[in-house]
């Protein structure tokens, strides 16, 4: 795990993402991922509906990863598009599995390219890109129902606690808070790391998964985390984008968080090089052989 964060490893990394021009598949990535993004929010808002909460007031409590300009152009599309409408409902099903399909095979081809895998099925790859977007459309809705149900098993709770003097509802809140971090980097990680599984399947070595997805997943809260604060610190987006100001930083944050998709699975791949090396299998197994002696 060193490796990647040792200079060499970064150089590597770097000259790998320039060398195969991964920036481009960001940018297309996120148009893809713009095409699922708002289909999506109209099946989140019915689901959210159905237990009274708002999308809004929900999306706002994760306003330290999500930028300012961002949660204003939800608003606006959600504002425009209704509420509980079960039509509305199928059309953004509909089209959030069919554009998540296709962000799902322009995803995994780039990775294939990085992974250096060959052959495989195109049929059952068509098919498999809409059983995940499924998968992420289910997994999106699990989110935001725990996280629900998180809120209404801690009110529901408060008279309980109210009756303990050394449980403070402060201290409560926090641990929530903290408990729906951890839920979310685990989903996103779960998402990445099925992605990476999916794309090196035909990889001739075996590669190393879980690295990439776990530091992709909190590669995504940092960054976005650091773009929000940057962006809510910044006055000056609006008067040089005017209207479009919200257009452009929702359209930069995808693209930043497509980057890191693919620098996940460049750091995968920079693991499985590093341990593929001839030097470092000999370093390997001059160590079992010393230690089978001992």
């Amino acid at each position: 795990m060193n490796r990647i964060f040792s200079v060499k490893g970064i150089i590597s990394i770097t000259e790998k993402f320039l060398g195969m021009r991964l920036n481009r598949s960001a940018a297309s990535l996120s148009y893809f991922l713009i095409m699922t993004l708002f289909p999506m929010l109209i099946c989140v808002q019915w689901i959210l509906g159905v237990f009274g909460e708002n999308i809004v007031i929900f999306l706002e409590e994760f306003s330290y990863i999500i930028p300012s300009g961002v949660l204003s152009i939800i608003e606006d599309y959600l504002s425009y598009t209704g509420s509980q409408s079960n039509g509305l409902l199928i059309i953004g099903i509909s089209t959030a599995v069919f554009t998540g399909a296709s962000a799902f095979r322009m995803l995994t081809d780039s990775l294939r390219e990085i992974f250096e895998s060959r052959g495989g099925n195109d049929a059952a790859r068509f098919i498999f890109s809409f059983i995940y977007a499924v998968a992420l459309l289910f997994a999106v809705y699990l989110f935001a129902i725990i996280v629900v149900a998180g809120k209404w098993l801690i009110n529901l709770l408060v008279p309980v606690f109210e009756l303990f003097e050394f449980i403070e509802l402060a201290d409560l809140a926090y641990l929530w808070n903290w408990v729906r971090f951890i839920i979310l980097e685990l989903l996103s990680a779960g998402m990445l790391y099925i992605i990476y599984y999916f794309s090196a399947w035909r990889s001739p070595y075996k590669m190393k998964i879980l690295p990439g997805a776990a530091i992709g997943s909190l590669l995504f809260t940092v960054v976005s985390g650091f773009f929000s604060w940057f962006i809510s610190s910044s006055v000056k987006y609006s008067a040089v984008y005017g209207s479009l100001a919200s257009v452009i930083i929702l359209m930069l944050w995808l693209y930043i968080l497509s980057n890191i998709v693919f620098i996940g699975a460049l750091i995968n791949k920079e693991l499985t090089d590093h341990r593929d090396d001839p030097k470092m299998k000999l370093h390997n197994d001059v160590h079992s052989f010393i230690k089978k002696k001992q």
